[in-house]
């Protein structure tokens, strides 16, 4: 367990030691490659679910920056994975990076920890690490192109109005990416010289805005 995770928990009581098992399973089984492990996921959920992180800190947002080292959106991400795909999820994305979107698709080939491609069964273990990225390359090539165009507008609408935060978060992280690319052409636009202020000042409040709510949700 990572000393710096623990430092400052309080002493004593047998839901303590509960607490200290979860984050050791939480960081001994950690981040490969800046991926998950269901053990991690699963250690984080039983922190969430049980409020053993009551016994750090009052509120959940405040303990997963402070303990986990990630925030709260990233932590409640990985339950909702656990909770929609199982351990399976996980255990792929070990080997081979694969978002959730992509897993949907993927799903009918995963079958008991198992990968079933063109009529073989690999097993989805390290050692199999090789097989089982190719054999997702292979599949995600043949998963048809999302239909229409992405539009900007259309997403964050879609985002208000989404009961489901994961599904809201997915869809404003897509909104991201679309205003920061959109941001990138404007700044390379040979004719932007005289708009050039103006864009400045949109991207000042956009960084100060973004700045606040990281500080909001404990990120700096």
């Amino acid at each position: 367990m990572e000393q710096e995770a623990i430092e400052g928990l309080p002493a004593g009581g047998a839901a303590l030691l509960e607490l200290g098992v979860a984050l050791g399973q939480s960081h001994a089984f950690g981040m490969v490659a800046g991926r998950c492990s269901a053990a991690q996921a699963e250690g984080i959920r039983r922190l969430r679910d049980e409020k053993l992180f009551k016994q750090c800190c009052e509120k959940w947002e405040d303990f997963c920056p402070q303990y986990l080292k990630m925030s709260r959106a990233e932590a409640d991400r990985m339950i909702r994975l656990l909770e929609e795909f199982g351990p399976a999820y996980f255990e792929l994305t070990q080997l081979t990076r694969v978002s959730a979107e992509t897993y949907r698709a993927l799903q009918p080939a995963i079958r008991d920890g198992s990968l079933h491609y063109q009529g073989e069964v690999i097993e989805i273990t390290p050692e199999n690490s090789r097989r089982v990225a190719a054999a997702v390359a292979e599949l995600r090539r043949a998963i048809p192109p999302r239909t229409g165009t992405f539009s900007l507008a259309r997403e964050i609408e879609a985002a208000l109005h989404d009961v489901d935060l994961a599904a809201r978060i997915d869809k404003l992280d897509r909104c991201r990416a679309a205003l920061v690319s959109e941001f990138q052409k404007i700044a390379a636009d040979k004719d932007l010289a005289g708009s050039r202020l103006l864009l400045n000042s949109v991207l000042i409040r956009a960084r100060d805005e973004m700045a606040r709510l990281a500080r909001e949700n404990g990120l700096t």
